[in-house]
């Protein structure tokens, strides 16, 4: 059994990283307009990728396989936006969720009124 002063650091160095994965998560929709949590290795992924190139449209993706972090990242996303697959994608911090629910904003026209709109969604601190 760990002695309670070496557990008790433990839970704080776990608190503080799920913080810092949280705070990184953040910056990053609140940083890109178009921000694609992603796996390099994901068909589905490359497809929301493509979708985006094809349009012209520039976006960050933050490959999850390839980040020391990135299993902690992929649950702070799931409690974050309830969704536990990737792609993940944000449109100026609104969740739109996977390739799936992209490509069907693409073809209803609800992808190009995210892009323009002029404010951002604030993601909520919960």
């Amino acid at each position: 059994m760990l002695p309670s002063r070496v557990l008790a650091t433990a839970v704080a160095g776990a608190a503080s990283s799920s913080s810092a994965v949280r705070q990184l998560i953040r910056n990053s929709i609140a940083q890109n307009p178009v921000m694609i949590f992603s796996k390099s290795y994901c068909p589905y992924c490359l497809r929301v990728k493509d979708l985006f190139d094809d349009m012209s449209i520039s976006y960050k993706a933050l490959e999850l396989d390839e980040h020391e972090q990135g299993f902690e990242i992929q649950q702070e996303l799931k409690a974050l936006s309830g969704q536990s697959t990737v792609p993940n994608v944000y449109i100026k911090g609104t969740h739109l969720g996977g390739s799936d629910d992209t490509h069907k904003a693409k073809e209803s026209g609800r992808l190009v009124e995210l892009l323009n709109k002029d404010v951002w969604t604030k993601i909520s601190e919960a």
